[in-house]
């Protein structure tokens, strides 16, 4: 196992579910089934080929590490959503889109 690629592989999984988290969110209080499963499942495919850079394999000494990537994946989509719920309890209407907080916090001045 690499371990520079399965840190590396963890940290960019997190921050790149961050957003779909977000989306997946909007998705489900608008009741788009299907934008709520691309929200779920686009990412899949880069963190399946993170976790091949790691060099993991679906054997027993890799298996605790393939968790290790799920959890990472689960953190960042609940901390994409717990992000646009905040920002709903705050009076503002983001969208889908995560860099719409940016826009609308530089036009206020707020921090979320």
């Amino acid at each position: 196992m690499n371990m520079i690629w399965f840190i590396a592989g963890l940290i960019i999984t997190f921050l790149v579910n961050i957003p779909f988290g977000f989306w997946r969110t909007h998705a489900k209080r608008s009741g788009s089934r299907l934008e709520w499963a691309l929200a779920v499942h686009l990412p899949v495919p880069l963190v399946i080929v993170l976790r091949r850079l790691a060099g993991l394999s679906w054997n027993a000494s890799g298996i605790p590490f393939i968790l290790i990537f799920v959890l990472a994946y689960f953190l960042g989509q609940r901390t994409g959503g717990k992000l646009y719920n905040r920002a709903v309890e705050n009076g503002f209407e983001p969208g889908r889109n995560i860099f719409n907080l940016l826009a609308i916090r530089g036009k206020e001045g707020e921090a979320i």
